[in-house]
């Protein structure tokens, strides 16, 4: 399509234009009867879906001045953690987007966002909404579980706390986009962070609990051993990082989306050689058990992330 100027007002044309036929030739396969055009989107499924909603808010959750690709990509990624982070298969996705003004040129690069995640997940967009406002973007996911869906509320006393890859991608990589502005292979994790589709299924069959680390790895953990009413002793210095020198910022930071779970002991060298036929790794980094949270590390004072402070 040859790229005009549409007014901001002219949602539709817009929504045609940038937001139509994303991942359409998933549309079948993943059971969507009716995507885009109407009121509602249609699926036919028989089995359970997982749902979930991320917002993500320009200064907050990325920069304003990261291109309109990594943009898109990285506010569909973000949701689809947590698709991940219960073992789940995308479905599909709705995006709301909230823009000032409209300029085609960043709309053509979120639209190629949009189709590099609908690509490599092989799952489409089929609805959403379109307005005039500070920029934002709600994105709200689906998807189906594998045999077991992981919760948060499932560990047990003895299970072994586990992570999937080293913490610190996230803060690196937004420290070099913040001094340089470019892409390259230490600002990718940032720009496009990889939701860990395949890594959830593969622990799915042997977890017993998971999350996804988004908010820093103390604030996450603390969501798990809460739901699941058993303490955890965690050895933060096991837990590895992709640069020691930044070893607080790395923990804290959040933003790195990988999945933080547990397993019972009877099964980690089971899941451990199911993981390395797919040469994936499993950090242990704690044991839980008792009724708090003990953490054990050289580093002091690690904080939480929470929105409202």
């Amino acid at each position: 399509m040859k790229d005009t100027q549409v007014n901001i007002s002219s949602e539709f044309s817009i929504i045609k234009k940038y937001l139509s036929g994303i991942g359409a030739s998933y549309l079948k396969i993943n059971g969507i009867d009716l995507s885009i055009g109407d009121d509602c989107a249609v699926l036919a499924t028989k089995s359970k879906l997982l749902i979930s909603t991320d917002t993500s808010v320009a200064g907050v959750h990325f920069l304003k001045s990261m291109p309109a690709e990594s943009i898109a990509y990285r506010s569909v990624a973000t949701a689809l953690s947590d698709i991940a982070a219960m073992g789940g298969n995308p479905v599909a996705f709705n995006l709301s987007l909230v823009m000032p003004s409209f300029e085609s040129s960043w709309m053509a690069g979120f639209r190629k966002g949009l189709q590099k995640i609908s690509r490599e997940f092989h799952f489409p967009l089929i609805g959403g909404d379109l307005v005039k406002g500070p920029l934002q973007i709600s994105v709200t996911v689906l998807g189906k579980p594998e045999k077991n869906i992981l919760l948060r509320s499932n560990a047990n006393p003895g299970d072994i706390l586990c992570l999937s890859d080293p913490l610190g991608s996230g803060f690196i990589g937004f420290k070099e986009y913040k001094r340089i502005g470019v892409l390259n292979k230490t600002t990718k994790p940032y720009l496009f962070p990889a939701a860990q589709i395949s890594y959830g299924k593969i622990i799915s069959r042997f977890a017993s609990s998971a999350i996804d680390i988004s908010d820093g790895i103390i604030q996450d953990l603390s969501h798990l051993v809460t739901r699941s009413g058993v303490g955890c002793n965690l050895d933060l210095d096991k837990v590895p990082l992709v640069n020691q020198k930044y070893a607080k910022q790395c923990l804290e930071f959040g933003d790195d989306y990988q999945l933080l779970y547990t397993v019972p002991q009877k099964k980690l060298s089971s899941l451990q050689a199911r993981l390395n036929s797919f040469n994936k790794k499993c950090h242990t980094i704690g044991i839980m058990g008792g009724k708090k949270l003990v953490i054990n590390s050289k580093i002091e004072s690690i904080k939480n992330w929470d929105h409202f402070q």
